[in-house]
């Protein structure tokens, strides 16, 4: 049913007459990332939900036709449990009055989902009207679980079901700027420390209060721009906790743990290791949670 919708739309698009031009479609912004443009969404918690926001930008030609098609996947195992579509309201029931609707292929949050949007002016509709410049369509995935944190979720265009391009009337291609791939990341409470000049060395500090409970924090330096990595151990060596992850300016910074594990479940009283590496530096200190 679906195959036979899409050919009928596109012979009628193919029908249309009226040239477009300077047509693209442009991925405007994407709702749920940390510290926006950085290509990281936020830490998944098995409720984060992300949205993309899809612009529409047509040329001095109104359309008589449309139909864009995007895919949302991920290449390293992250999923998802919804996919949910959505036009913001131009009036598009008004403008294209043969067909216009969303369409949803393999929508399960496994490897690849793909979203159809499309319609085609008939008799009364206008089409996507000339010089059109609006954020028209959003997708929203999730939720996103703890296990889906350091995974990618991407989202380029297709055509059904999962290659390929859409067109807008009569055969014309309008641009697209993406594929566009983001980083679900650990959220780590890190602050810099607004002190006089830069540290000359490489330094881990105690952390406070200790023992603790429910939070500590520790104060680590950095004379140079480094890639850093700070996680919690318990005794058995277990990493518990990925407080940071990423490459940092030069300065000092402030770490707060709240006690609770990557999994997002409080831990239990006990020892605990802390270990920061940065470039060739490596130290580790001990601290206690106490309930």
């Amino acid at each position: 049913m679906k195959a036979k919708i899409f050919t009928l739309l596109i012979i009628m698009t193919l029908l249309t007459c009226g040239m477009a031009y300077s047509q693209s479609v442009t991925l405007e912004s994407v709702d749920g990332l940390v510290n926006p443009p950085e290509d990281m969404v936020m830490t998944a918690d098995g409720s984060t939900m992300i949205t993309f926001n899809i612009r529409l930008t047509n040329g001095a030609t109104a359309a008589g036709g449309i139909a864009n098609g995007f895919r949302i996947y991920s290449d390293d195992g992250a999923t998802w449990v919804a996919t949910v579509p959505d036009t913001l309201n131009f009036g598009w029931p008004d403008m294209f009055d043969l067909v216009y609707g969303i369409f949803l292929i393999n929508v399960d949050g496994a490897m690849a989902d793909t979203i159809g949007f499309a319609g085609s002016k008939f008799i009364t509709g206008v089409g996507l009207p000339a010089n059109f410049d609006e954020v028209a369509y959003t997708i929203t995935i999730g939720p996103l679980s703890a296990s889906d944190n350091e995974k990618h979720i991407c989202l380029d265009s297709s055509y059904y079901p999962t290659a390929g391009s859409w067109k807008w009337t009569p055969n014309v291609k309008p641009s697209w700027d993406g594929p566009h791939c983001y980083w679900v990341g650990q959220k780590s409470d890190v602050k810099a420390i607004g002190v006089d000049g830069l540290p000359t060395d490489f330094a881990l500090n105690q952390n406070y209060p200790n023992p603790f409970n429910p939070v500590t924090n520790f104060k680590f330096d950095l004379p140079v721009k480094s890639k850093v990595s700070i996680q919690v151990f318990n005794v058995l060596g277990q990493t518990v906790k990925n407080l940071v992850d990423e490459e940092m300016d030069a300065g000092s910074y402030l770490v707060d743990w709240d006690g609770t594990a990557d999994s997002g479940d409080k831990v239990s009283s006990g020892v605990y290791f802390y270990k920061m590496t940065a470039g060739d530096f490596t130290d580790t200190k001990k601290m206690m949670m106490l309930k």
